[in-house]
């Protein structure tokens, strides 16, 4: 979809200045968004799906740690080979004078013998100025069987915000952030209190009984107001 007004033309060629994820952000995913297994055979001969490594255990556990690599490992029983896992993941940083939500997927393949190979995919961003105007920069979704399906090949472009986008942001979200120093003020301090990014952020920054309510620590009310028809006026 092309732009359709200077906000979104704005955030567009800003969002071809973003960096390539980082190996610090990548190592961080592939830790704590997928599970790690050793896979064990009934005689006891088990592998680290992480590393690769093998080993015998004489006695079935339901997990172990990898004498190699020191993974803290799931034990599963099976003649299987191979294990590919997919999850997706969020960072929160800055570009400019925006607020950006980076979208990303984690994709591992692992197979016996074999160290880990994870990539990621940038599915897409949500941006929001200071006044916390939002545009949702994104990958084609396309009609299919699940409603996270995506066009991988297609560029990244000005989209509507659609359910997969918003299905995407409540996962995991990388601990490091880079915000605002308007968003900082307003009273984030890089805790979500289980609040999804995409009604935080605008709200902080745009809704002064949010700011209020962040800012007192009353977040259990937060949560509500921002997730109900709550009214704060009655």
């Amino acid at each position: 979809m092309k732009p359709r007004n200077k906000f979104e033309k704005a955030v567009l060629a800003q969002s071809k200045s973003l960096r390539p994820i980082t190996k610090r952000q990548m190592d961080w995913a592939f830790r704590e968004c997928i599970d790690h297994y050793a896979y064990r055979l009934p005689k006891g001969r088990t592998t680290c799906m992480d590393c690769g490594h093998g080993w015998l255990m004489a006695e079935p556990s339901d997990s172990c740690t990898c004498p190699k690599c020191g993974a803290r490992l799931k034990v599963r029983q099976t003649f299987e080979r191979k294990l590919p896992q997919k999850q997706y993941f969020t960072v929160l940083t800055t570009s400019g004078e925006y607020q950006v939500l980076r979208k990303f997927l984690l994709v591992v393949e692992m197979e016996k013998g074999c160290k880990a190979k994870p990539y990621s995919l940038e599915i897409g961003q949500y941006w929001w100025n200071a006044q916390g105007r939002m545009a949702v920069v994104g990958i084609q979704r396309v009609l299919g069987r699940y409603i996270d399906t995506f066009s991988f090949g297609s560029p990244l472009a000005v989209r509507s915000d659609n359910a997969a986008y918003r299905h995407i942001a409540y996962s995991p979200i990388y601990p490091k952030s880079k915000v605002l120093d308007v968003l900082r003020r307003n009273g984030f301090d890089g805790d979500f209190h289980d609040i999804v990014p995409t009604r935080l952020i605008p709200a902080l920054l745009s809704d002064s009984r949010a700011e209020t309510l962040m800012k007192a620590g009353q977040y259990p009310m937060l949560h509500h107001y921002l997730t109900s028809r709550f009214d704060m006026e009655r």
